[in-house]
């Protein structure tokens, strides 16, 4: 069988058409899986791939925490055979205290823990993904991932998908760039499946459209009772209610959309979580009393803001305080208000001043609350969201200030048991404004103190890594760096960080750790410069100087990619060219220093004395403490057999931390020599 170089794309007008071309591949024992989102949710097809391939590799031996975590969270029912995911203060809260929500890139953290295990385990395998075209965002953001990463010849994917509906932008273009596209040939649609057992995938057959109502009602009845008796718990996500909403009781409809939407919103899943919450609206029509309306329309709030579309969000939540004149109702729609203009809008409409103005507003609200419990929370709630406007603003001291508030209505005016993900949420928030404010000592106490009570939450492990680093606690980072990889699907943030910590440190492969993040986040421009300059010092500009150009490719604009391309181009002995490149990094960005610096060697290379003098001496009114660059324009200076002002610049870096006093005491050696000689003047 000859090894595929390709992923495949085959595109049709009908399933059928489709399948009979899937089918006829020259690729023994396929998976086949279905990624019409109506059936399952999110993760349809991705689950499905995990239900089939997790128990055949399982028998190898442990899985990573992060790929672990990372399958439990598309198939969910596999905890049968991983156990069940570690709960965290977030996983466990009561839904009335639930107050933080996962960050929309967590589903990207997902697909590449699914993708590390079909890396791991690569079969050969081929996987046959059919209705991709009706694949939920989950799916088509795994599937972008997957086509990326993973090898045709020893995973192949097979994307089925229909000729008119458009694919989410990533995967089509991943398409596009690695699969070869197939047309599948027209063929009869043989399907008899009726319409009820297909769970709403498809159009309704003959037999369907002409039954009775009430007995239509009965069959999805029936169908909604055999799913959920099923082991596959994500049915609850797409066809049960479908099927519980076209049933006999149109509660137990609205009740399957309710908890759908509740479970997507508490994983993260914002699409599914909005597209099943525009669902619901439809069936609960105009006529909904107001409590069920405005879950309703502060979900779709919620949801819009998560997947950061805050004019949308905007627009939402202004929809709610046109509707009701309930204070609680505007307390909470004005600190999301708030929210969305110190932290979710793009700089041209982020406005802290209004974001003050709408906090403001919630906190005038909250003595009008009638309860003394739901005023402690609501105070604790609305002065934490002030603190993040006040630090935006400028003013940690007061932002430190009005979290101490906060933490002192929680535990003045609430239970010890109740609202226990809000206490580490304001501690969390504590530790931050203290590490900030240069008070690291006691925010490593805070970082301690959560860290204890949620051991599970990366973040808060993430956070305290960082601080140790910051504070030279290097074996301290290191260990929790790595627990963060224990009990977090994987991110590139944590591989960076990670790196620049064995960089400073030593104690590990930091060349690996930024590979590493480069191959989940390809885009990470920070990652593949510190690579590249890692390959530099290691004789590998070559290297260097492709990895630059392929992250050009992604970001043609970025100045910092411009000079490291330069600088490897400079250490392959093409001046020419490099210039070319260290000009185009200063016409986007003239402050960067290394950039001058490194323009200036390519001028000295190409004979161009006055010109490299002219970088250098920018270059160190940009860093004027950096001892390398006065070396470097001593170095011209002598170049150009300007011994005096060599030596004035070989001393005043020997007067700098850094400098490397051996090499400029030999040159100022060889200043003073050529000084003293006959005809070249007198050292002064």
């Amino acid at each position: 069988m000859r090894e595929a170089t390709a992923h495949l794309w085959i595109t049709g007008p009908t399933r059928a058409a489709r399948e009979a071309a899937a089918a006829a591949l020259p690729f023994p024992d396929p998976v086949s899986v279905d990624c019409h989102r109506g059936l399952r949710g999110p993760y349809t097809g991705a689950g499905e791939l995990m239900r089939s391939l997790v128990p055949r590799t399982h028998e190898r031996g442990p899985l990573p925490g992060g790929t672990r975590l990372s399958i439990l969270a598309a198939a969910p029912d596999l905890s049968a055979l991983l156990g069940a995911a570690e709960a965290t203060l977030t996983s466990a809260a009561p839904p009335g205290e639930r107050t933080r929500w996962y960050g929309h890139e967590r589903t990207r953290r997902i697909a590449n823990g699914l993708v590390d295990h079909l890396a791991a385990h690569p079969g050969p395998h081929t996987l046959v993904l059919h209705d991709v075209h009706e694949a939920d965002a989950t799916d088509a953001e795994f599937l972008a991932i997957a086509l990326r990463r993973l090898d045709p010849a020893r995973v192949r994917i097979v994307v089925c998908s229909d000729d008119d509906t458009p694919l989410a932008p990533a995967t089509a273009a991943e398409l596009r760039r690695r699969a070869e596209h197939r047309t599948a040939p027209a063929v009869p649609d043989t399907s008899t499946a009726e319409f009820v057992g297909a769970d709403g995938v498809g159009e309704p057959d003959e037999t369907y459209r002409q039954s009775d109502p009430a007995a239509r009602a009965k069959l999805h009845d029936s169908r909604a009772d055999e799913l959920e008796a099923s082991p596959v718990w994500s049915w609850r996500l797409g066809a049960i209610p479908y099927h519980r909403a076209r049933g006999s009781s149109p509660e137990a409809g609205h009740a399957a959309y309710e908890s759908a939407v509740d479970h997507c919103l508490g994983m993260g899943y914002y699409t599914a979580a909005l597209e099943l919450n525009t669902q619901l609206d439809e069936l609960l029509g105009p006529e909904v009393p107001w409590p069920a309306r405005y879950r309703q329309l502060r979900r779709r709030g919620l949801c819009l803001a998560l997947m950061d579309r805050p004019a949308e969000a905007e627009a939402a939540y202004y929809d709610v305080l046109s509707r009701t004149t309930d204070p609680k109702v505007h307390t909470t729609v004005s600190y999301a208000l708030s929210v969305l203009f110190t932290r979710l809008y793009d700089a041209p409409r982020k406005d802290h001043v209004r974001a003050l103005a709408h906090i403001n507003t919630a906190i005038a609200f909250i003595d009008t609350l009638p309860d003394a419990e739901d005023r402690a929370f609501h105070t604790a709630f609305m002065h934490n969201g002030k603190a993040l406007v006040t630090m935006h603003l400028g003013d940690l001291p007061e932002a430190l200030r009005l979290v101490d508030t906060a933490l002192a209505a929680v535990e003045d005016g609430l239970p010890p048991a109740r609202h226990q993900l809000h206490r580490s949420v304001l501690h969390h928030n504590r530790a931050q404004l203290l590490a900030r404010l240069g008070r690291g000592d006691e925010a490593l106490d805070e970082y301690d103190a959560i860290v204890t009570q949620d051991p599970h939450h990366p973040e808060y492990r993430f956070d305290r890594a960082v601080l140790h680093h910051q504070q030279g606690r290097f074996e301290a980072a290191s260990a929790d760096y790595a627990e963060v990889e224990r009990i977090s699907p994987p991110f590139a943030e944590l591989h960076y960080n990670r790196g620049d910590l064995y960089s400073a440190a030593g104690g590990g492969d930091a060349a690996a750790e930024f590979a590493r993040a480069l191959e989940l986040e390809p885009a990470r421009a920070d990652a593949r410069i510190a690579l590249a300059e890692l390959w530099l010092d290691d004789d590998r500009a070559e290297d260097a100087a492709e990895l630059a150009r392929e992250g050009l490719a992604l970001a043609p604009d970025d100045p910092l990619l411009h000079c490291v391309h330069g600088t490897a181009l400079l250490a392959l002995g093409t001046p020419d060219a490099a210039l070319d490149s260290l000009d185009r990094a200063l016409g986007l960005d003239p402050s960067t220093a290394g950039a001058h610096a490194n323009r200036a060697s390519a001028h000295l290379a190409l004979g161009h004395h006055e010109e490299a003098l002219h970088d250098l001496t920018r270059a160190l009114a940009l860093s004027p403490e950096d001892p390398d660059l006065l070396h470097n324009r001593g170095y011209v200076h002598e170049s150009a057999g300007q011994w005096a002002k060599a030596l004035d610049d070989y001393t005043r870096a020997l007067e700098l931390p850094g400098a490397d006093r051996e090499v400029l005491e030999e040159r100022r050696a060889e200043c003073r020599e050529h000084l003293e000689s006959p005809g070249t003047g007198t050292l002064s």
